[in-house]
């Protein structure tokens, strides 16, 4: 099982004993004045078949409440958390935008000069049913009052899963919905389309630039990845995101998805005007309403292992030689 496959790995690594939800130490050459705010590791092992207990995180809520979230188990005796969004649930935001999701969040913490690697695996069920619209299914979000822009980061399925956006906005306005000007500025994001089984790059934006195809990049250009495994319904995968919040070029964010890179900048990451109230890490589907007033179908994704440390050494130790499959 899982459980016991991670259990031997730690203790022969760090020795610290894995079951359910616990708090992982902070590495000693680890910086503690850039150190994340959070650290633990939860593969929701202590929780009851059928239940949820949500108490160390918070339901991103606007009146869905615990429904959308549920414990299950698999076979060999894995324990992971399933999270469905249906039409209507916790449905935001106003008149400018409107959508659907289901998300649990970590107690927002402030993170400018902070650096923080998380990870999780993640499964699409074998009856998933994508739409043609936006789905997102992770983002680490830098939270003003009155936001109104993307996150640092989102992870987002479009076009029935055959296409994927990684990326978000590193700045801007925190009170001014989404405009053009300021998106070319702020935004940094990777786009991949499925082309002969793979996730291909086709399009990639760096700061103060616009949009440009994947064909302008040289051949020696190693920040950006070329291709993606596809992600098939049914197996699980490892996910795991670095983030560093900075006024400077110290600032990044990478991605890394079953170990290929998916997204690797280097920059400024907090240009933002306004007041600041914490940042959130999210996990749960967050999608568009249907536009013609229709309904999109239930969507349930499974998440396991959710790991929020200071380094990549510790989070590499807790994700890899998980069971992907």
């Amino acid at each position: 099982m899982k459980k016991v496959l991670l259990l031997f790995l730690l203790i022969y690594s760090f020795s610290i004993t894995a079951y359910g939800w616990e708090k992982v130490l902070i590495p000693d050459y680890v910086n503690k004045k850039t150190k994340s705010p959070w650290n633990f590791y939860d593969d929701f092992e202590d929780q009851k078949v059928g239940k949820v207990n949500l108490k160390r995180y918070q339901i991103n809520d606007k009146g869905a409440g615990r429904k959308p979230f549920k414990i299950k188990q698999e076979i060999n005796g894995n324990k992971f958390l399933e999270i469905s969004v249906e039409h209507g649930w916790n449905k935001c935001c106003g008149k400018w935008v409107k959508t659907e999701r289901a998300e649990i969040e970590v107690r927002p913490k402030r993170t400018l000069n902070k650096e923080i690697w998380y990870g999780f695996r993640l499964r699409f069920p074998e009856n998933f049913v994508f739409v043609d619209d936006r789905l997102l299914v992770s983002q680490f979000k830098n939270q003003f009052k009155d936001m109104k822009k993307s996150p640092l980061l989102h992870i987002n399925f479009y076009e029935n899963g055959k296409t994927i956006d990684i990326g978000g906005d590193t700045g801007g306005k925190a009170t001014t919905k989404y405009n053009k000007p300021e998106a070319i500025i702020h935004r940094v994001a990777n786009k991949f389309k499925i082309k002969n089984g793979k996730y291909e790059l086709y399009k990639y934006k760096v700061r103060d630039q616009r949009y440009q195809p994947s064909s302008m990049l040289s051949s020696t250009n190693s920040k950006h990845p070329r291709s993606l495994q596809y992600i098939i319904p049914g197996e699980w995968n490892v996910f795991k995101i670095g983030i560093k919040n900075s006024k400077s070029e110290e600032g990044f964010v990478k991605v890394f998805i079953n170990e290929e890179k998916a997204l690797d900048y280097s920059g400024i990451t907090f240009d933002w005007k306004g007041n600041y109230t914490g940042s959130y890490i999210r996990l749960g589907p967050y999608r568009d309403s249907h536009p013609d007033n229709g309904r999109y179908p239930k969507q349930s994704i499974h998440y396991d292992d959710f790991t929020v440390v200071s380094d990549k050494k510790t989070l590499d130790k807790y994700l890899n030689n998980l069971i992907i499959k």
